[in-house]
């Protein structure tokens, strides 16, 4: 692969290639690290593997689920791998496949955002409207707001790298990206990636707990002056989901703050601050198959079932 030397390139081959002794705590990170990575894998592989072939699983929230760790799959497909290469060795590469990477990154953690945003909505709507909600939300209706999602998903990252990557072509190393955002460009992809979906996620949910809260202390009243009362499973589905929003959004905070308070913090400590929001923001691609594990019975039967 031909390219050129720089001073940039320069330094990253110093502090990479030449400083990184292969030390005990170096590789037990190294094990750590791909052992995240397979988790990763593994777990989102078995959701999607669960939810597709077990026709009793074939719900409208389950597709959103299975939409949202194939998003989770791809990220430790891709996106991990590359940025643990980035943390240990020096590879260099094109500026295109640099900016393939870049846009790996942004669709799945954009896709990710907005399936969260829709499992939110569909569990608003199944408790505050029951009786429409199984005619209303059918597994078409939900198969295309997920197809739709993956699709406008792609063509915001792809305009917005488009519009504001810089370069000349040549190759850079790995994770030297020169992207230049202005300003105009940061608000809004702030506000439609973060502030927008968060805001819907949180007003949702709380209006969700008030409801499982309200109808959990008049149950026997409704009941008796037939009223309707969504089933225990419903409640019980959207305090589990929560559960994943309440995960997801801690994970994606610090980044989003990070970039919020960028001008007051200096360089050095802002590039340390961003990469370790950002690995925070990968990992929760990990753990949602553990949240799957640890609060839902179907998934757990579904493994074992699976893997024996």
């Amino acid at each position: 692969m031909n390219f050129t030397v720089v001073t940039e390139l320069n330094f990253c081959l110093n502090y990479t290639c030449e400083d990184a002794h292969r030390t005990t705590v170096t590789v037990l990170l190294y094990a750590g690290v791909t052992a995240v990575i397979i988790l990763t894998v593994c777990g989102n592989l078995l959701v999607i593997i669960s939810i597709s072939h077990f026709k009793q699983l074939h719900t409208p929230t389950n597709f959103l689920i299975l939409s949202l760790a194939t998003a989770d799959m791809m990220v430790g497909v891709t996106v991990m791998p590359l940025q643990f290469i980035t943390k240990t060795l020096c590879w260099h590469m094109s500026t295109t496949l640099c900016y393939f990477s870049l846009l790996c990154s942004s669709h799945f953690t954009f896709v990710s955002i907005y399936n969260v945003t829709l499992i939110s909505l569909d569990r608003f709507y199944a408790l505050s409207n029951p009786f429409q909600y199984s005619n209303n939300i059918t597994l078409k209706v939900t198969s295309v707001l997920i197809c739709l999602n993956w699709f406008l998903s792609l063509c915001y990252n792809l305009f917005f790298i488009y519009l504001n990557v810089t370069g000349n072509g040549d190759v850079v190393c790995f994770g030297e990206c020169p992207v230049v955002v202005n300003e105009t460009w940061a608000v809004t992809d702030l506000f439609v990636t973060f502030v927008i979906p968060c805001s819907v996620m949180i007003i949702l949910y709380t209006k969700i707990f008030a409801i499982a809260r309200k109808h959990a202390k008049n149950i026997n009243i409704t009941r008796n002056y037939g009223e309707c009362v969504p089933k225990a499973s419903e409640r019980k589905a959207a305090t589990t989901l929560g559960i994943l929003v309440i995960v997801f959004v801690a994970c994606l905070l610090p980044y989003f703050l990070s970039v919020v308070f960028s001008d007051s913090i200096p360089g050095t400590l802002l590039m340390q601050l961003l990469e370790g929001t950002v690995l925070v923001l990968y990992l929760n691609s990990a753990i949602n198959p553990l949240i799957y594990a640890l609060f839902y019975p179907w998934f757990r039967k579904c493994a074992k079932h699976i893997l024996t």
